[in-house]
């Protein structure tokens, strides 16, 4: 549930600016909202630190993950602090980045040499002065036909196809209808003597910065003060101030107002608290049961949060999204591989959250009690006919019966508008007594009635006549009762009416909702034919050899490892996208929240 708040406005004399947040802080309930929104150089200083330490610690981060190296614990810290170690760590990278394009221009200038063997470009010159001219050219041996005769030519090296020649006259303006080369401006010699004296200084440097990645504690500590120095001046300059007065406003979860109100007292602090106002932008706090913190990864996954006005629908989502998994996935097999691999993941990495665990131990749970009803274990049509498998079977969803297909996307729909009408529900429930009560109401009618139109539309079914009956007694409610201000009964109508078309294309947008709840039946039957296409080629290549029962081994771990690939993205696309969207949209859910941040730090 979403943990109800209580404003809090404490009122002191401007003298007890840092006692009054010595002891918020020390308390750490109260989630401090500016009332001074003046921009304040030293904070914004402090945030810029706090970027680069951030930057640091994803660069070594970042640094070690593509090197493949751990980050090693130093036995003694440097006299520096992590601030001065962030920014000679950047300046190490910056002179790492500049050596090796040095670097890299020498190679090809040493690549683009070597060919020629090691000679002194002034010698060149000096003999041009004395009327000798040397000239440089790349050719394929058919070209040497293109040089006229009484040229003195001295092939180099070759590579490949390719002759590097040298061509020596007494004149420097002969055409010659070959690609020339430029005479280098610097031997080879000087060149690899600059290469080794660059890479020298490039391990120096790269050595350098190694040392400062052993020092990774040090600025998370340095990271962890600036950041509580942070919270600390923003607390204090988004005071309020008025002459020798001073006041700060945020918000506390009712439990904790009790102890607020005793350091209040104690330290004779003026404190008033309230309701939030509608126009407060209030942080909201999850409290979460036993059974909907299963739900909380795939949420801390997302990264949103509802509003505090809004509504916790933790246990909703888990409930839906289980059957979302277990439809998408579609395979019993695969969910008996999950509960494995499960099993496994909790034994042997003990570090991973029990809420995790937990989490996939029921939605493996679902999928395998979605495939015992379809039928469906690996993609293989022989295994539903297991005398123990074959009891568990719903023969109106057993997957390989054709005809089923339409059962199934029924299914679907029916699931679907057992959601969507639920949004509505919910939401009449929390208008209750207002006359929005019947609005909700007739949208969920509304959804109702849509749910036999795309039965029609899709299944080619009879309509049935609650298809025609409900729409219209739906919008027929939202009209009179959606815009009811208490200023009048008519006056509601009337912005009701004012506001049909508007409705209607809403209720369009409702039967596209409801229909998209068919991609659990798509999805699904992909996942199912899928595997069956790996195992129909795996039987197809025979089991006679042991070369080939290898390949058969080959291509199904791969083949269905792919397709379980392939099943969770689809979850993450589809069963996430329906909750998040399609419901959440019914709810009028906007997932506008912003995290309960209690101030909780001490400087003194």
């Amino acid at each position: 549930m979403i943990v109800c708040m209580k404003k809090v406005s404490v009122i002191i004399k401007s003298l007890w600016q840092d006692e009054v947040l010595n002891s918020l802080g020390a308390i750490g309930v109260v989630h401090l909202t500016p009332v001074n929104q003046s921009k304040n150089v030293k904070i914004e200083e402090l945030k810029d630190k706090i970027a680069l330490l951030e930057k640091s610690l994803f660069l070594i981060s970042d640094t070690l993950k593509r090197e493949r190296k751990g980050a090693e614990v130093s036995d003694s810290e440097f006299e520096k602090d992590g601030l001065s170690l962030a920014k000679e760590l950047f300046a190490c990278v910056d002179k790492i980045k500049q050596l090796e394009d040095k670097i890299k221009q020498l190679e090809l200038e040493y690549d683009r040499l070597r060919v020629w063997g090691e000679f002194n470009p002034e010698d060149i010159n000096t003999l041009k002065g004395s009327g000798l001219t040397i000239r440089f050219f790349r050719c394929r041996q058919k070209e040497l036909k293109n040089i006229r005769e009484g040229l003195n030519i001295h092939i180099i090296s070759i590579r490949g196809s390719t002759l590097f020649i040298a061509v020596i006259s007494d004149k420097d303006n002969i055409n010659i209808p070959l690609q020339e080369v430029r005479i280098p401006t610097c031997d080879i010699g000087k060149i690899k003597i600059m290469l080794d004296d660059y890479k020298n200084r490039l391990n120096n440097i790269k050595k350098r910065r190694n040392e400062l990645f052993r020092q990774t504690s040090l600025i998370k500590k340095t990271l962890a003060c600036f950041q509580d120095i942070l919270s600390y001046e923003e607390a204090r300059a988004g005071m309020g101030r008025k002459d020798d007065i001073s006041y700060l406003v945020g918000f506390c979860p009712e439990s904790e107002i009790q102890s607020l109100k005793i350091i209040a007292e104690k330290k004779e602090w003026a404190i008033l608290i309230g309701e939030p106002a509608d126009d407060d932008t209030v942080p909201t706090l999850m409290k979460h049961s036993k059974w909907t913190v299963l739900f909380r990864p795939v949420m801390n996954f997302i990264g949103v949060i509802p509003g505090y006005r809004e509504y916790d629908t933790n246990a909703l989502f888990l409930i839906f999204f289980s059957i979302f998994f277990a439809l998408l996935v579609g395979d019993g097999g695969y969910g008996i591989v999950m509960l494995i691999m499960t099993f496994l993941v909790k034994k042997f990495y003990k570090q991973t959250s029990k809420e995790l665990i937990l989490l996939f131990y029921f939605l493996s749970g679902t999928t395998i009690l979605w495939g015992a009803v379809t039928g469906n274990w690996f993609g293989v049509e022989a295994l539903s006919h297991l005398p123990v498998l074959k009891q568990t079977v719903i023969p109106y969803l057993y997957t390989y019966a054709g005809k089923n297909e339409g059962s199934v996307m029924r299914l679907c729909f029916f699931i679907g508008v057992v959601q969507l009408s639920i949004a509505h529900i919910w939401a009449a429930i929390r208008a209750y007594p207002a006359p929005q009560v019947f609005a909700e109401l007739g949208w969920a009618a509304l959804i109702w009635g849509i749910y036999y139109i795309a039965r029609f539309l899709v299944l080619n079914e009879v309509l049935n006549p609650l298809g025609l009956f409900l729409p219209v007694i739906g919008m027929v409610m939202v009209v009179s009762f959606g815009e009811q201000k208490g200023d009048g009964t008519v006056k509601g109508v009337v912005r009701g009416l004012a506001t049909f078309p508007v409705n209607i294309l809403t209720g369009i947008g409702s039967l596209s909702d409801l229909v998209s709840y068919i991609r659990l039946f798509a999805v699904g039957l992909a996942t199912r034919e899928v595997a069956a296409a790996f195992n129909n080629m795996a039987y197809d290549i025979g089991f006679d050899t042991g070369l080939k029962i290898l390949i058969v081994i080959i291509i199904l771990l791969s083949g269905h490892t792919v397709n379980v690939i392939l099943a969770a993205m689809a979850v993450l696309v589809h069963g996430v996208r329906l909750n998040l969207l399609e419901f959440s949209k019914h709810l009028n859910i906007e997932w506008s929240g912003i995290p309960y941040r209690p101030f909780k730090v001490a400087i003194q």
